[in-house]
């Protein structure tokens, strides 16, 4: 029988959501009556889970239990995850017919979406039972979800951003922009849209005054021979785009590299706290380079794919208000900024949090400087492959979610591990986490 780097795995998976049904059931590791703060107490965090496939509930699997499928049109069959891990021990999952990426849920909780990337739909869901409220495409024929949403006006708008179709580069980076569309989050209806000035972007985020939209633009084009993405990338043209949220008006762009390293995900404060993750994919014999002088035994990197290795390179820390783009960490951590992944910004400490799951990071920097205040070997107390990132609402606390399983909860300002509020369920494989 062949096993794959996820089957490792998966043995453990298919027993650990036996019990988990997306009706309220007690979250493994739920806390006793008393033992969550009151403005936890009805908190939930929200995770996609990318590989349902490999999940089993009541004795079989999720994608033919009517408490999971009963929201999957007889469409193309696709279906991934949602979990949603409330403080107050609860736990709920369904399946959503999206290619599932980031989630959001509106400030009021009166709606979450949760985005394609690389694929032709979006969906929105309830926040409370997960039931899906709608399904909309992408922004026209042949276009993509970029993967990342905010919300707007305290829920009434939501923003996504959106890839414009596949195509080889022909000398015109315009031709590959992308767009900003701005939607009715309980309908996912366009009300208007804007270009990105960016080509392939994915993560966007609101500054803090509410003026601008920034996007992370992967910068990627196909190959001319295969019409697929080569490794490494063959980058056009990897930018931050600053975009006016009245107009579309584009008022600040930073070309961040060309040739092999991509943009990928943002952390933002005001325009002079921009924060960056970039990616470089490299071989197989690259990847075997960095593990040469390792003398124990080590698993395949679970958050990729065979053959697509992440490679060492620098955060960026981006002022746009001065037009100064550095390097974030010292030379030991960026070593270890392989696949970074989710990052933000914790306005209050002025600090900013980041994962870097293909050697289990957990990384903490100062906002001002860009320098590292704490850098977390997250395998030192239960989690490998530290994934998704949220601040939760309460202000005083952030949690940290593995690649296929676990939460784990920190103070924020001093990262101190809060372990009565960590919990132990299955994802089945996630980047991104939202809170509300």
């Amino acid at each position: 029988m062949k096993i794959d780097r996820r089957g490792l795995l998966t043995g453990g998976a298919l027993l650990g959501l036996a019990a988990a049904a997306p009706a309220t059931a007690a979250a493994p590791g739920a806390p006793k009556p008393g033992g969550v703060p009151r403005r936890l107490k009805n908190v939930a965090v929200y995770v996609p889970g990318y590989y349902p496939e490999h999940a089993l509930a009541n004795g079989k699997p999720v994608s033919s239990n009517q408490r999971f499928n009963r929201d999957l049109p007889d469409t193309d069959g696709l279906q991934k995850m949602l979990t949603r891990i409330g403080f107050d021990g609860s736990i709920r999952q369904t399946l959503l017919p999206v290619a599932a990426h980031d989630v959001e849920v509106a400030p009021d909780r009166s709606i979450g979406v949760l985005c394609s990337m690389d694929g032709r739909n979006h969906t929105a869901f309830d926040p409370e039972t997960l039931e899906m409220a709608a399904l909309a495409p992408s922004f026209k024929d042949g276009w993509n979800g970029g993967g990342h949403a905010v919300f707007l006006d305290g829920g009434r708008t939501v923003v996504m951003s959106e890839r414009a179709p596949t195509a080889v580069y022909r000398g015109k980076p315009e031709a590959h922009y992308g767009r900003l569309s701005i939607r009715d989050p309980r309908t996912l209806k366009i009300a208007e849209s804007y270009s990105t000035h960016g080509i392939d972007p994915h993560d966007i985020r609101l500054t803090t005054d509410g003026k601008y939209i920034v996007a992370a633009n992967y910068g990627s084009t196909v190959s001319a021979k295969t019409g697929a993405h080569t490794v490494p990338r063959t980058v056009v043209e990897a930018s931050i785009t600053v975009v006016e949220l009245s107009s579309g008006k584009l008022v600040d762009k930073r070309k961040t590299g060309r040739g092999k390293v991509e943009l990928r995900h943002l952390a933002v404060g005001n325009l002079d706290r921009i924060f960056a993750i970039q990616a470089l994919y490299g071989s197989d014999r690259e990847d075997a380079r960095i593990h040469a002088e390792d003398n124990v035994a080590y698993e395949a990197d679970m958050t990729t794919e065979p053959g697509q290795n992440y490679m060492p390179v620098a955060t960026l820390k981006y002022d746009a208000s001065r037009k100064t783009l550095g390097k974030m960490g010292d030379r030991a951590a960026n070593r270890l900024m392989r696949h970074g992944l989710s990052i933000r910004y914790d306005e209050r400490h002025d600090q900013v949090l980041a994962s870097y799951p293909s050697t289990h990071q957990l990384m903490v920097f100062d906002g001002a400087t860009g320098n590292i205040i704490e850098r977390l070997d997250t395998r030192t107390f239960g989690m490998r492959y530290p994934c998704g990132i949220t601040l939760l609402p309460d202000g005083a606390h952030y949690a940290v979610t593995g690649h296929w399983e676990n939460m784990f909860v920190f103070e924020r300002g001093s990262h101190r591990l809060v372990r009565e509020l960590c919990r132990y369920p299955m994802f089945f494989g996630h980047s991104h986490i939202t809170s509300a």
